[in-house]
C-alpha cells in the first residue's frame, strides 16, 4: 500500500509541473480515479485486519490501483513530451 500511495505523490507531483490545462485537467480526473479505487483499498484493509488475513478483493483492489496509476504515468509522461 506505501508504494502505491508514493507512487500516487510522484503523480501528483508530475501533474502540477503539466502546462496544457487540458491535459492538466485530464490527468486531474484520472488521478481522481486512483484516489478513489486507494480509497477503497483503505476501507478493505480494515476488513482485512479484522479478518486477520488478506481478502481476494483486497488484492484485486491492489492489482486494479497498480493498473490505473501505470495508465495515469503513461499520460503523465506523453502530455510532459508534448507539451
Amino acid at each position: 500500500m506505501d508504494d502505491i500511495l508514493d507512487r500516487v505523490n510522484q503523480a501528483e507531483k508530475r501533474i502540477s509541473a503539466i502546462k496544457d490545462k487540458v491535459a492538466y485537467r485530464d490527468l486531474k480526473k484520472m488521478l481522481a480515479g486512483v484516489d478513489n479505487k486507494v480509497t477503497a483499498i483503505s476501507q478493505e484493509s480494515v476488513e482485512c485486519r479484522r479478518l486477520k488475513k488478506e481478502t481476494s478483493k483486497f488484492t484485486e483492489l491492489i492489482k486494479e490501483a497498480n493498473q490505473l496509476l501505470d495508465n495515469l504515468e503513461q499520460h503523465i509522461t506523453f502530455a510532459a513530451l508534448i507539451g
